[in-house]
């Protein structure tokens, strides 16, 4: 599916280079990025800088005036490569499924292991749940108090969505994981499958079923729609009038899913009383939180550089916390906050929702963020210059 999608997109580029003369990243000039794209199209990726020095933050397919799917075009050649020669070893530790793995190898607390027996059901224990995704499940505790005993959560580190492999560019694993999620959910008593990571939100209703034919029999919910719907009901009751001033940090898939979709988190921070700031660089034209800027050339280098310049920006911008609500870029953006301990907090959507609720909401952000540095560090560092490749199996 996905090589017909591909010719697809080819024919409806115009070659008029919008998507990457607005890289804030790659900093084209139009001429530059007018030449990038037709060698895309010519297949000459070999000498495409385009390829080589893309940080797959995504919001080239924002920025693409005609629907043409660069981002897409520019990773087939990252899969054919991988196809080729693998990916470098020191990527194994970051590969969703395999072991050891920075998020599943954590050490967690007796309460978080818990939680995360209770969630791996096979069957739902509701007919609509929460889907945790790899990061929730990496911060359980987030998930806890009134909400989620009226939204259970439901899923497993092996019900991931794909969306790191599908960041860089590997088809046939996540047709792979099209398939097994299709596979899974295809008989389970549930009508509506609620996210609070806008990746797994766009991989579901998306990414999964247009370009790789996934099949899923229920609605899929963004969280803060879904909690919307039950203050109207009157199932919960804002008791606690938040005041805060808050930095909004956009997440890449945020982008892609629109401006409706970024105002409509915005309206819920302002609906729980926050008061909401923006940086110059927010929206279509934000900076990812740097996670993904390792998905092209695996570089330590590159994640550190474009992580730290995104939280630099959030720090220079009016407000007193920065507002995440991204469960993947709360952990990327936690652990480059340890170079500036004393920096704005970093406050994910939920945690101002429960605390809206009048919860106390424990925060383990800051352990976290070393323990998933230490991990890095221990099992990755180690072989980054290990010339063995690996295939994800």
């Amino acid at each position: 599916m996905i090589l017909e999608d591909l010719h697809s997109y080819r024919d409806a580029c115009r070659g008029c280079g919008e998507c990457l003369v607005n890289c804030r990243y790659m900093r084209f000039t139009r001429d530059q990025a007018v030449e990038e794209i037709r060698k895309i199209n010519r297949g000459e990726t070999a000498s495409s800088r385009a390829v080589r020095d893309c940080m797959s933050c995504y919001a080239c397919n924002r920025f693409c005036p005609n629907d043409a799917h660069p981002y897409e075009r520019i990773h087939f050649a990252w899969d054919a490569r991988y196809r080729q020669e693998g990916l470098p070893m020191r990527a194994s530790y970051l590969m969703p499924g395999r072991r050891p793995n920075f998020r599943q190898d954590l050490p967690f607390s007796a309460r978080e292991r818990e939680l995360h027996a209770r969630w791996a059901s096979d069957m739902p224990p509701a007919r609509t749940c929460l889907y945790p995704g790899c990061n929730l499940l990496a911060m359980p505790l987030l998930a806890t108090g009134a909400i989620f005993e009226v939204l259970p959560v439901w899923g497993r580190w092996d019900l991931c969505c794909g969306e790191m492999f599908f960041r860089m560019g590997l088809v046939e694993p996540v047709r792979g994981v099209a398939e097994r999620l299709s596979s899974f959910y295809r008989d389970k008593p549930i009508d509506e499958l609620v996210f609070v990571c806008p990746a797994g939100y766009n991989m579901f209703s998306h990414v999964l079923p247009e370009q790789f034919g996934a099949k899923f029999p229920f609605k899929i919910t963004f969280f803060t729609d879904w909690f919307d719907h039950q203050l109207s009901r009157g199932r919960f009751n804002l008791s606690q009038g938040l005041s805060d001033a808050v930095v909004v940090h956009d997440s890449c898939h945020g982008r892609i899913l629109g401006d409706a979709f970024m105002n409509g988190q915005r309206e819920f921070l302002r609906k729980l009383g926050l008061r909401i700031h923006e940086t110059g660089l927010n929206r279509t034209h934000g900076l990812c939180c740097g996670v993904a800027a390792g998905c092209n050339r695996y570089s330590l280098i590159d994640l550190v550089r474009w992580g730290y310049t995104a939280l630099h920006t959030l720090e220079k911008a009016e407000g007193d916390e920065i507002a995440v609500y991204c469960t993947g870029c709360l952990l990327t953006l936690n652990i480059f906050h340890l170079l500036n301990p004393f920096g704005k907090r970093l406050v994910h959507l939920i945690e101002y929702t429960r605390a809206a609720l009048g919860e106390r909401v424990e925060r383990r952000h800051t352990v976290k963020a070393v323990q998933m540095a230490a991990g890095i560090g221990i099992h990755a560092l180690p072989h980054y210059l290990n010339p063995k490749r690996i295939k994800i199996s």
